[in-house]
């Protein structure tokens, strides 16, 4: 009961606030209405278009912009259109706002908050917002530059910060980060989130893949914030910053931007690398139709679905074809039974090795496992909508995880 009660005062909080920016929108409304008036006016000539930045959460603040400015580059928004960015009143991550807030294609006005949220009230307002994405729908990550970049004295300090913490400076550092429930509901506790538990996994089946690689010479920097528990560990390699109060908003966007590859287990942070084009290892990831295809510098592995009343694994093909590939709400995996399985240790282990020795010149790959491969993106088909969009498939599931479930590929 308590529960229930927490949850519905979550949600009448939440209704609060949404009515709280109504009210807001219109007391203001009056004083923008002539600036939207003569924005409608001048349309033909010049288009001005407002949106947010997604900045209360991290890997839509990361990685819609930089799909945003790569789409600018290559001409894909309308000509002769001028856009106007707004920041939200939270910021996950101020060290991103600063990089984002001197990048000169990015222009950024809190003003123009009120004319997005004001320009809602007039017909037609969908032509006025800025539509961005985190799905890279026209591909053009892989073809355009990266936008951010530190300034000197940011790449002082951040290097400075990583000897604190046990970072030697000539050291290879891999970020590994496992998703848990703990840091929305501390930071936006508003929300009921439980929405999202289905991407959950549990830190310590990635402590295997942290021994490994630093046996293989490298330092694991285990991140987040507000985690639900520490990643224990004797050895001086492998260091808990999101436990032990190291974290600062600087060194989780430098450690992403710089390190040797970043293990994700299906969390915001993971767009961080990507706008950096750093290698990335996803690990339990679902839904598996969202898997970034177009992502070439990548690896990844996929939570099984297991049938409860069936007592069995679906295959990839049964995942996608029913429809559960895109179930994006934990309720609609528990409505069609289906109970999701985390990565063991073992599999793990087995991607992140694998990513190693491909950075290092030492993987050795066979015609049976490029025909795993082929099987297995077969099964996925192109998706142009904007959530979902996979132009093309240019990345790669582990390769010891499909020898391992070849009955799955169905």
């Amino acid at each position: 009961m308590n529960e229930i009660f927490a949850l519905g005062n979550l949600a009448h909080r939440s209704k609060f606030i949404m009515k709280l920016k109504s009210l807001r929108t219109w007391i203001f409304f009056p004083f923008v209405f002539p600036i939207l008036l003569l924005m409608r006016i001048i349309s033909p000539i010049i288009l001005i278009r407002t949106g947010g930045t997604y900045g209360s959460r991290i890997g839509h603040f990361a990685e819609n912009n930089e799909i945003y400015l790569c789409e600018k580059d290559h001409d894909l928004h309308p000509k002769r259109t001028f856009d106007i960015f707004f920041h939200p009143f939270r910021i996950c991550n101020y060290q991103l706002k600063t990089m984002w807030d001197r990048h000169p294609d990015l222009k950024i006005n809190q003003f123009a908050w009120f004319l997005h949220h004001g320009g809602k009230i007039l017909p037609g307002s969908e032509r006025y917002q800025i539509n961005t994405t985190i799905r890279d729908a026209k591909d053009v990550l892989i073809k355009s530059k990266i936008h951010l970049k530190f300034t000197h004295k940011e790449q002082e300090d951040a290097q400075k910060e990583l000897v604190n913490i046990g970072v030697p400076l000539e050291s290879k550092f891999i970020g590994v980060i496992s998703r848990d429930s703990s840091y929305l509901k501390n930071t936006l506790p508003t929300t009921n989130w439980s929405y999202h538990n289905y991407r959950d996994s549990n830190i310590e089946n990635y402590l295997l893949s942290a021994e490994e690689l630093s046996a293989r010479g490298h330092s694991v920097i285990r991140m987040g914030v507000n985690v639900e528990k520490a990643f224990k560990s004797n050895d001086p390699q492998i260091i808990d910053y999101a436990s032990k109060g190291y974290r600062t908003d600087l060194l989780d966007i430098y450690i992403a931007a710089k390190c040797h590859f970043f293990v994700s287990g299906n969390c915001g942070l993971d767009s961080v690398p990507i706008i950096f084009r750093r290698p990335v290892v996803l690990v339990n990831y679902v839904p598996i139709e969202f898997v970034r295809g177009w992502y070439k510098n990548s690896l990844t592995i996929f939570k099984k679905h297991w049938l409860i009343k069936e007592k069995r694994l679906m295959t990839f093909r049964e995942i996608i074809e029913s429809g559960a590939g895109k179930l994006y709400y934990a309720k609609l995996f528990k409505e069609q039974g289906i109970e999701l399985i985390e990565n063991t240790p073992e599999e793990i282990r087995d991607v992140v090795i694998e990513m190693d020795e491909r950075l290092n010149g030492t993987w050795e790959t066979t015609e049976q496992d490029e025909e795993l491969q082929r099987q297995f993106w077969a099964l996925f088909k192109p998706n142009f909508k904007p959530h979902e969009g996979n132009p093309i498939f240019r990345c790669s599931a582990g390769t010891k995880f499909l020898q391992q479930n070849k009955d799955l590929l169905g």
